[in-house]
């Protein structure tokens, strides 16, 4: 592992604890320990090293807990801080995260215990370092970019952003509208290949007799009307990236000089024998189950195997509400900046609406529907009435409830609609809820107690 990024760990604890935690930076390996007392915490914390896990042992120091985490979070604002406190209750669990701590165990903690610690936060430190060199990547000096906040999308850039390292072929699936070439082109541009040419061609918006000449190309007099040599997309995407859009719609005949391609590596133009090289990678995009168009006998098993290397799901947007607002202050910025509109934002009304329709069109029904706002909207706000939307989908049960009264309002009521529905989901077992949220047990009992949530 790079020095730069492995996992560093500060232990202000006593000697009966420091054994402990020696255990168990042992056990899970890859991890940088410094251990100090009380008395030299300051100079610990101020040395300006990279510090990703502070283990308190406030016995060990000579301020309170709450200073403790206080000074900590100041000195290392990036850092999680876990405390080994004594007898405590789900009240003080609350306060001390309320402070900012990011878990508490018991004093002395078990080897197992800091070991399940330690290896959750290394594996979220990987996921948000993935995540963000991918939207990193992909945002740089462009007009668009990738909204990501919620577990689910964290859950899929954090996928793609493995996929991109390599050059396996990657079949992204998900609704219309859910963003397929956004991070189709985010893998290409977090790749290796990236200073080459991204080509993407949408074989549902060609008429089914071109299909091929447009993915290998033709020579004159191949055809009637063939009146010139031309290029394919595989030649244009030699060294980069192909990106075939509903792949689920290439014919049975195509389907079989594609698979060519994936096995060996080599095609013909239309009217030519010659076989010609192609170095080029493949993702593909489906809002297609292949799987049930493979048992249809639609889609060849073979090519599915082929392309379903790397799978990426993309959620529909019902499924990830909590990018809603992320994307609403999005685009109206984007949208007020390209009409020359000064619109600072939206009012919890126009939000409210907005968090309960379904958006069957996910992303690009948003998009949408905020940009046709902002060339509408007479004021400084936008409002319900510059917000047009079916009007089902006000009456959608499945939505969430939200307040009028304002941005804070509208979130709360999401926040604590959204975990009491995944609480329902799990049988009320919070471990359970957690695990699911990604999150650990505490964290989730601090946000419940906050909201009100029995």
């Amino acid at each position: 592992m790079n020095d730069s990024i492995r996992f560093s760990i500060l232990a202000l604890v006593g000697r009966n604890t420091a054994a402990v935690v020696e255990d168990a930076v042992e056990s899970v390996g890859a991890c940088d320990l410094r251990i100090d007392g009380g008395e030299s915490a300051i100079e610990a914390v101020k040395s300006g090293d990279k510090v990703d896990l502070v283990l308190l042992d406030p016995e060990a120091m000579t301020m309170a807990t709450a200073d403790g985490i206080a000074f900590l979070k100041a000195a290392c604002p990036s850092c999680e801080i876990a405390l080994l406190l004594g007898d405590h209750d789900i009240t003080m669990d609350v306060e001390l995260m309320r402070l900012g701590a990011y878990d508490s165990l018991p004093n002395p903690p078990s080897t197992a215990d800091l070991v399940v610690l330690i290896r959750g936060l290394m594996e979220k430190n990987e996921m948000e370092r993935e995540n963000r060199a991918m939207v990193e990547a992909f945002g740089h000096g462009r007009a668009q970019t990738i909204i990501s906040h919620s577990p689910e999308m964290e859950k899929v850039l954090s996928m793609a952003a493995r996929a991109a390292k390599s050059d396996s072929t990657v079949l992204i699936s998900g609704e219309s509208g859910t963003g397929k070439e956004l991070v189709a082109r985010a893998i290409h541009l977090a790749g290796p290949r990236k200073h080459k040419a991204f080509v993407p061609v949408n074989i549902a918006a060609l008429q089914e007799n071109l299909i091929e000449s447009e993915l290998f190309g033709h020579v004159k007099g191949a055809f009637t009307g063939a009146m010139a040599d031309r290029t394919g997309r595989f030649a244009l995407a030699d060294g980069g990236t192909l990106f075939i859009d509903e792949i689920g719609e290439v014919p049975p005949g195509i389907q079989v000089k594609l698979l060519r391609v994936l096995q060996f590596g080599s095609y013909e133009r239309v009217g030519e024998n010659t076989p010609r090289e192609s170095d080029v990678r493949i993702i593909a995009a489906t809002n297609r189950d292949l799987e049930a168009e493979v048992r249809a006998g639609r889609f060849r098993a073979d090519l599915y195997y082929r392309v379903n290397v790397v799978p990426v799901s993309l959620p529909a947007l019902r499924d990830h509400r909590a990018d809603i607002p992320f994307l609403v202050e999005y685009f109206i910025k984007k949208y007020a900046t390209k009409n020359r509109k000064p619109i600072a934002s939206i009012t919890g009304e126009a939000m409210s609406r907005i968090m309960r329709y379904p958006f069957p069109g996910n992303v690009r029904e948003l998009e949408n529907v905020l940009e046709r706002g902002v060339v509408l909207c007479r004021g400084e706000y936008l409002t319900e009435t510059d917000i047009f939307l079916p009007a089902e989908g006000d009456k959608n049960e499945e939505a969430s409830p939200m307040l009028a009264g304002g941005y804070d309002e509208a979130m709360g009521a999401f926040e604590k609609d959204f975990l009491s529905r995944i609480l329902e989901r799990s049988g009320h077992n919070k471990s359970a809820a957690a695990r699911e949220l990604g999150i650990n047990e505490r964290r989730l009992r601090y946000r419940l107690k906050v909201l009100g949530i029995e």
